[in-house]
């Protein structure tokens, strides 16, 4: 079966293109979240575009010790992506494809990686044993009109395939608060996951009871977690981003109420500077 890639080309001005600029930890299982920066927040100066796009920085967030934990730690957020035209683009959310650009609507494939959970990230853990990495593959589909984006990702781990599927549905809102300058985001965001997913992070077998003293737990899939995300990115120089941002979301469902869970609110808290080439 032949696909052709569908594309509809948008006037280019002050902005060099699209660049999606994936702050955040998109890779982790505690928050998933990236952070994006739009379009209008990485105005060129009228430069003309380039195939390439890169940018890389460093950021650090406070996020908890495991999903459903209560004790937070720091970690380092690498801020790396790149970008070719408008067709392949590359961040922590992974490796994706716009099969179907056309009139603000956008579909393709993901490829990613999600990492694992040790036992040894929190005494709450011991005798779980650990959750290895895993590589995932998917799809994302999106809708942009304005300000407003309408966006919703499946993903299923594929080098461990009992890990399960995921996927999110997610509203981004961004308004221009210094034109150039300063920008605001804001948005809504659902998490869903497959019986195998849930039953991976959150479900305790006999012989995990055993281990850990925490009752057997079998949990179901569905809804996992719904919350909201805001952020602030200030352009600094031409290219010179600078971001702050907060995740704030709810454990749901089944998986609320698995012994591994100790704080059903879950957060995240971060800063980060990257730079644009």
């Amino acid at each position: 079966m032949l696909v052709r890639r569908v594309v509809v080309r948008p006037r280019l001005g002050r902005v060099g293109g699209l660049l999606f600029v994936l702050l955040g930890v998109a890779a982790y299982p505690i928050i998933g979240r990236a952070q994006t920066l739009g379009d209008e927040q990485i105005q060129t100066g009228g430069r003309v575009p380039q195939d390439w796009d890169v940018t890389v920085g460093i950021g650090v967030g406070a996020e908890p010790t495991f999903p459903g934990a209560s004790a937070y730690r720091a970690s380092p957020i690498p801020l790396v992506a790149v970008k070719y035209r408008d067709l392949v683009f590359l961040g922590p959310g992974g490796l994706g494809v716009n099969v179907i650009d056309w009139r603000g609507f956008r579909a393709g494939p993901l490829l990613g990686f999600g990492h694992g959970r040790d036992q040894s990230d929190d005494p709450h853990l011991n005798g779980l044993g650990n959750i290895e990495p895993s590589a995932n593959a998917g799809g994302f589909v999106s809708y942009t009109l304005g300000p407003v984006r309408v966006a919703g990702t499946v993903r299923q781990a594929i080098t461990h395939a009992s890990y399960g599927l995921t996927g999110r549905l997610q509203v981004d809102y961004r308004h221009a608060l210094v034109p150039g300058r300063l920008y605001f985001g804001a948005g809504p965001e659902v998490d869903f996951a497959n019986d195998r997913y849930a039953r991976t992070w959150f479900g305790v077998s006999p012989g995990q009871s055993a281990a850990s003293g925490l009752p057997v737990f079998t949990p179901g899939g569905g809804v996992k977690d719904v919350g909201a995300n805001a952020n602030l990115t200030y352009r600094y120089t031409q290219h010179i981003l600078l971001r702050g941002f907060v995740d704030v979301r709810e454990l749901v469902g089944d998986v609320a109420d698995s012994p591994i869970v100790q704080s059903k609110t879950q957060a995240l808290v971060g800063a980060g500077v990257a730079y644009h080439f």
